[in-house]
C-alpha cells in the first residue's frame, strides 16, 4: 500500500539537545585606530612593534608573539602560511595605503574558513584580529586590483588570568 502523506516541515529552531560539531572559536578583533589629528601617516605595524620588543596585541601573553610573515600585496592574493607557530592565537592584521573595502580569510587544509574579517574600509592603521586557531594553512585577500596593502601574520599564546 502506498501512502501519500506529506513529511513535516523542518523546524526553523535548532534542537536544544545533542552534540555540537561546530567548535567555539575565540576571536579578538583589532579595530584600526584613527589618527589623532586626522592626517594619514603610516603608523608602525604590529610586526614592527613586536620586532622592537613591544607587546601590542590585546589578549596575547606578552613575549610570546612571533611574526610568521609580513606580506606586501596588491589586489587579490593567496598566501601560504608558515607551518611553525608559537602559540594558540593566529593574528591576521591588514593595513591599506588607501581606504578601500578588503576581505581577508584564513582556511585550514580542507578549505574550511577558520577566520574571516571584512574591513569596510581597510585603513592605514592595521585592522583585523586574532583567532584561537592552529589549523590555518593559507590566507586569501580580496580587494580591488589597484589596492596595495600589508598583511602581518602573527602567532601568540592567549593571555589568561
Amino acid at each position: 500500500m502506498l501512502v501519500d502523506d506529506s513529511l513535516p516541515a523542518p523546524s526553523a529552531v535548532p534542537p536544544d539537545h545533542g552534540p555540537s560539531f561546530i567548535p567555539e572559536i575565540k576571536v579578538i578583533r583589532i579595530v584600526p585606530a584613527p589618527s589623532p589629528d586626522g592626517t594619514e601617516t603610516n603608523p608602525p605595524s604590529h610586526a614592527d612593534l613586536i620586532a622592537g620588543g613591544k607587546s601590542p596585541l590585546p589578549g596575547s601573553l606578552a613575549g610570546t608573539e612571533k611574526v610568521l610573515m609580513h606580506f606586501h600585496g596588491r589586489g587579490d592574493s593567496r598566501i601560504i602560511l608558515p607551518y611553525q607557530r608559537s602559540g594558540a592565537l593566529l593574528w591576521l592584521l591588514v593595513g591599506c595605503e588607501t581606504e578601500a573595502p578588503l576581505g581577508i580569510r584564513s582556511f585550514d587544509v580542507h578549505g574550511f574558513v577558520v577566520a574571516s574579517y571584512d574591513l569596510e574600509p581597510c585603513r592605514v592603521a592595521e585592522g583585523g584580529g586574532g583567532t584561537a586557531d592552529s589549523t590555518s594553512t593559507f590566507v586569501e585577500v580580496w580587494t580591488d586590483p589597484d589596492v596595495e596593502y600589508d598583511v602581518s601574520v602573527i602567532s601568540s599564546e592567549l593571555y589568561t588570568e
